[in-house]
C-alpha cells in the first residue's frame, strides 16, 4: 500500500447557524502539486500507579495546519480564498486593469475543503477524499525567479488554518477532517463536490 498521486482540491463557501453548517458555491482551487496537513494537540496527561500508566488524559485535538501547493493561484481563485476586494483601474486611454486589492477590508472566508489522494493497494487504484469541514487561507508569501535558458517551473503554495466545524448532530460532534475511500476518481470528486454545497442542479 502506498500513495503515488494527488488531485483536484475543491473547496465551498462555510455557514453555520447554530450547531448547524452548510455549504455552498463550490469551486476547483487549481490543478494539485502537493499538500500536507499537521495538528496541534494537547500533551497526553498520564497517571502512573503501580509503576505504570493506569489512566490517560489523552490529546485533544486545538488546531491544525493545511499546507496546499498549486500549480498556480490565478486572480480570480485569489479572491474566493483571500477575501479579497476587487477594483477597477484606470492606466491609460481607454485602457483598464482589474485588480484585487490586499488592504484593511481584506478577509479569508471560512471554507470547506477536499482534495483526493490516489493510493495503491493489492495493485489496485483507490482513492482517498479527505475533507476539512472548516478552514481559512493565510495570505501566501510571494516569490519567483527569473526565466533562464529553459523553463524552471515555480509552483505557488499556501497555508490555511484548520478549525473544528460548528456542526453538531447524531454523526457528528465538531469534526476537523471526514475521509472517504473510493474505487474512481470520478466518485470522489463528486462527493467532494457534494460535501462543499453543490446541488443537482449544478452538475
Amino acid at each position: 500500500m502506498a500513495i503515488k498521486g494527488l488531485s483536484i482540491p475543491v473547496c465551498g463557501n462555510y455557514a453555520a447557524t447554530g450547531n448547524n453548517t452548510t455549504y455552498s458555491d463550490p469551486f476547483i482551487a487549481d490543478s494539485a502539486v502537493e499538500y500536507g496537513i499537521s495538528w496541534t494537540t494537547s500533551d497526553s496527561n498520564p497517571l502512573y500507579a503501580d509503576n505504570k500508566i493506569k489512566e490517560n488524559d489523552k490529546q485533544v485535538f486545538q488546531s491544525g495546519e493545511l499546507t496546499l501547493g498549486t500549480a498556480d493561484l490565478p486572480q480570480e481563485l485569489s479572491k474566493k480564498i483571500l477575501g479579497l476586494t476587487e477594483a477597477t483601474y484606470e492606466y491609460g486611454s481607454g485602457q483598464s486593469a482589474t485588480e484585487n486589492v490586499y488592504d484593511d477590508q481584506q478577509k479569508s472566508p471560512y471554507l470547506g475543503f477536499g482534495i483526493i489522494e490516489l493510493h495503491q493497494i493489492d495493485d489496485v487504484d483507490q482513492y482517498r477524499a479527505v475533507f476539512l469541514p472548516k478552514i481559512y487561507f493565510n495570505l501566501p508569501e510571494e516569490a519567483a525567479t527569473t526565466k533562464g535558458e529553459s523553463v524552471e517551473w515555480q509552483t505557488k503554495s499556501i497555508v490555511a488554518t484548520i478549525l473544528r466545524s460548528d456542526l453538531v448532530d447524531e454523526h457528528y460532534i465538531h469534526p476537523w477532517m471526514i475521509d472517504a475511500w473510493f474505487t474512481s476518481e470520478a466518485d470522489a470528486l463528486v462527493y467532494l463536490k457534494k460535501r462543499c454545497g453543490e446541488t443537482e442542479g449544478d452538475s
